[in-house]
């Protein structure tokens, strides 16, 4: 097994990190208090000869990982991490290969044909996979997700969701904004919507809304065969009252059931 290292000093602003890595694993740690910019290369399955090739490159405002990747012939996994203090922006190009992206980073985007990604908490999310599981926790701002199969969980987003899947459970624990949700085939849950417009669109799955307490709704809900499950009172286009909706929710299904209802409120402490 072969390990290469390499370490930059600390520029006064965090570096932008890319790693383009065809096959293996990429870990980006956001540590606090980190007192120099680390890269470790670790070869895989008798990848040596590879981590020798691999391209680490640092200037002031950016830090490049780049794995060559070979042509006819299958290229040898490689397992990447790189130590970086908090907020850097991420950039992350994958063949085969899991990400795992830790700590408070800034805008991250992540593309890959297949493998699982975790991201613990960013300031905007832009992810696009053919196959693989995705997990965010704290998105405070932006996140769009695209993957043809794979299941997405969100733990919270402060501004605008957008997710497309073909095959895959979509949650989305709390949305501060906008919510769009497109699956053919796994079903949606929104934890928690708070303000916007929450739109979801499914073929065959179920999709269930819970609505922040207190606000005003505007429902439209429609589904061919599925079943229809409502639990606000008096909340629709055409409800009455002098005030405006606060937020607005479209549910859309050929023959999968459709659920709105009421939040748990919160404890007086969160």
């Amino acid at each position: 097994m072969t390990v290469r290292t390499h370490t930059f000093p600390l520029t006064e602003t965090p570096r932008a990190i890319e790693v383009r890595n065809p096959a293996g694993s990429v870990t980006v740690r956001a540590v606090e208090g980190a007192d120099e910019l680390a890269v470790r290369v670790e070869a895989l399955d008798g990848a040596d000869h590879t981590a020798d090739r691999v391209d680490v490159d640092a200037s002031p405002s950016r830090l490049r990982v780049s794995v060559p990747e070979r042509r006819l012939v299958r290229t040898p996994a490689l397992a990447i991490e790189v130590t970086t203090p908090p907020g850097a922006a991420v950039r992350v190009a994958v063949g085969s290969a899991d990400v795992e992206l830790r700590g408070r980073l800034g805008h991250t985007e992540v593309t890959g044909a297949s493998g699982d990604v975790s991201v613990e908490h960013c300031t905007e999310l832009e992810l696009r996979s053919a196959s693989g599981d995705v997990q965010a926790g704290a998105v405070e701002g932006v996140a769009t997700v695209a993957t043809a199969s794979g299941n997405v969980r969100m733990d919270s987003a402060g501004g605008a969701v957008l997710v497309r899947t073909a095959s895959g459970d979509v949650t989305v624990g709390e949305a501060g904004d906008d919510v769009s949700v497109t699956s053919a085939s796994g079903d949606i849950n929104i934890g928690r919507a708070c303000r916007g417009t929450v739109q979801l669109k499914t073929v065959s799955a179920d999709a269930r809304v819970s609505v922040k307490p207190g606000l005003r709704v505007w429902l439209d809900v429609r589904s061919i065969s599925g079943r229809l499950y409502s639990g606000l009172d008096d909340e629709g286009p055409d409800a009455g009252g002098s005030r405006e909706a606060e937020l607005a929710v479209v549910l859309q299904s050929v023959s999968g059931d459709l659920r709105v209802r009421r939040a748990a409120p919160r404890a007086a402490s969160d």
